[in-house]
């Protein structure tokens, strides 16, 4: 049995199997096994961030708003919180939502998962395909929040004011700390269903972020589409919206299978070009030849190849 096949019969044996005779059926959530005890105050709050009261009611709920350039194209709007929302967030992350277990077939934002670990999932298999989720964070939005903490047990006044605090303009912000966070948590009973279906199908599931894989150890044309289908309605169900694409999204032996930005066909790798570029650049910087990395991207490159090696066990081209 190859490293791959291990991987995915650990995630097999995880707690989101759902019974084939009934698809509809929805796993017990773990991410509401923490107990707490009913309506959980705001002063509750306030003593588990080790923020005055006074204080936490009176945070402003500030934003610097800017674009980035995307690598696809466009521009991505970025919510960076002020100096004290951050540092009340950045502790809301750490003392309150790090206890809480989103799915386990979530990869992205989560401790001890990567792209790498990712893009192992899919590793050698026969079809990949890939579907990504149409303005993820904006679509989180206020009511999704306040939905999952009143099922764990806060009461109104608090909902409202970790609302407040975890959202912008109605939604997760893109540049708050606790929006990858939260984006996991809320969407545990969609993974599930998702993960439910490949199941069912015969597939695996995973995703990182708003990118949502599948993959099939059989080419089964039906069974792609059943997927793809039913991956449709239930983020429709959930208040989410898939890119519509053309088949591009499918991937097949024959062809180069990304997932995150890694080649999955043999060994999970950097795509040859990349090899290449990183290659290039290399030498330009030993000869002395002006490159477009900085030291410290030069270096951050490195890392993140040095990264893919290890933890997917490929030796370096």
């Amino acid at each position: 049995m190859g490293v791959f096949d291990l991987i995915r019969r650990f995630f097999s044996n995880r707690d989101y199997d759902i019974p084939r005779d009934d698809p509809r059926q929805v796993p017990h959530d773990l991410s509401l096994e923490v107990r707490y005890p009913p309506a959980l105050s705001v002063a509750t709050l306030a003593e588990r961030l080790g923020i005055a009261e006074g204080r936490l009611r009176n945070i402003e709920p500030n934003y610097n708003t800017f674009s980035i350039p995307k690598r696809s194209g466009g521009t991505r709007r970025i919510h960076a919180p002020s100096r004290e929302l951050k540092a009340a967030q950045r502790r809301i992350l750490r003392r309150l939502l790090a206890r809480l277990n989103a799915h386990p077939t979530v990869c992205g934002f989560e401790r001890g998962q990567s792209t790498v670990t990712h893009a192992l999932l899919h590793a050698q298999q026969a079809v990949v395909v890939r579907l990504d989720i149409k303005n993820f964070f904006t679509s989180t939005d206020a009511s999704h929040v306040a939905k999952y903490f009143r099922q764990i047990g806060w009461n109104r006044e608090a909902i409202r004011l970790i609302t407040v605090l975890c959202t912008h303009d109605g939604a997760l912000p893109q540049g708050a700390p606790t929006s990858p966070r939260l984006s996991n948590l809320i969407n545990y009973r969609m993974d599930a269903r998702l993960a439910g279906l490949a199941q069912n199908q015969g597939a695996w599931y995973s995703r990182y972020a708003d990118d949502l894989t599948f993959s099939f150890a059989e080419d089964s044309g039906e069974r792609i589409h059943t997927v793809i289908r039913g991956a449709h309605r239930i983020a429709e169900q959930h208040g989410y919206e898939i890119h519509q694409r053309r088949k591009r999204h499918i991937r097949r032996r024959h062809q180069q299978q990304l997932v995150t930005g890694l080649v999955v066909n043999q060994t999970v790798r950097l795509p040859r070009h990349i090899r290449r570029w990183l290659r290039a650049v290399e030498h330009h910087r030993r000869t002395g030849k002006p490159t477009t990395l900085s030291d410290s991207q030069w270096q951050g490159w490195q890392a993140y190849a040095a990264m893919v090696e290890r933890q997917s066990g490929a030796t370096p081209q």
